[in-house]
């Protein structure tokens, strides 16, 4: 474990797509990080993001509520982009149940509250570019998956902010898990 990666002040805990979903997206991050000489990521949903307190405690509770959740999917809405660092462009999805399960039970384990703003996304590429080639990149990029499905849940150390595109290296996976349950079984 680098030293300096487990200082990371905030936890982030994301699902990841199972194959060949992630492989998929993999490709796309890839070929646009290439393009615009950004980072490359593994494809996610941060589904959650909390200041670190106890680690040992959050990794023991994202865990247990991987043991207790069946894989998800989610239906695709089509490409967008904001104005932040993390949302440049991406796939947007809608909620469900499961989703909106495994928020609550993360944010009830870990006495956090709620983020209201909630809107679950794979972000595809990680620069600062201009309007234009936002809306360009939204037009001319097929997504070849209609719906993502997910079977894993990772907690990552990320640092309290994420303004440029150095606060994206350094980024260390804590905890990886795959989602094991059927069907939700009650609370963590």
């Amino acid at each position: 474990m680098n030293k300096n990666n487990c200082l990371l002040p905030r936890a982030a805990i994301w699902l990841v797509p199972r194959q060949p979903d992630c492989a998929i997206l993999q490709t796309l991050i890839t070929d646009l990080a290439g393009r615009f000489s950004s980072p490359e990521f593994v494809p996610h949903l941060t589904i959650f993001s909390c200041r670190r307190s106890s680690l040992q405690e959050e990794l023991a509770i994202t865990a247990a509520l991987a043991r207790r959740c069946p894989p998800l999917t989610l239906r695709t809405s089509g490409l967008a982009f904001r104005d932040r660092l993390t949302q440049t462009l991406f796939v947007r999805l809608r909620s469900d149940n499961k989703l909106h399960w495994l928020r609550d039970s993360l944010q009830k384990a870990l006495w956090q509250t709620p983020i209201h703003d909630f809107e679950p996304h794979v972000s595809l590429l990680y620069q600062f570019l201009p309007v234009p080639v936002r809306e360009k990149l939204t037009r001319e990029i097929s997504l070849p998956l209609q719906e993502i499905n997910f079977d894993q849940i990772r907690a990552v150390a990320i640092p309290e902010t994420i303004h440029t595109t150095e606060n994206l290296s350094g980024w260390q996976t804590l905890l990886s898990c795959r989602l094991a349950s059927k069907t939700i079984v009650g609370t963590i």
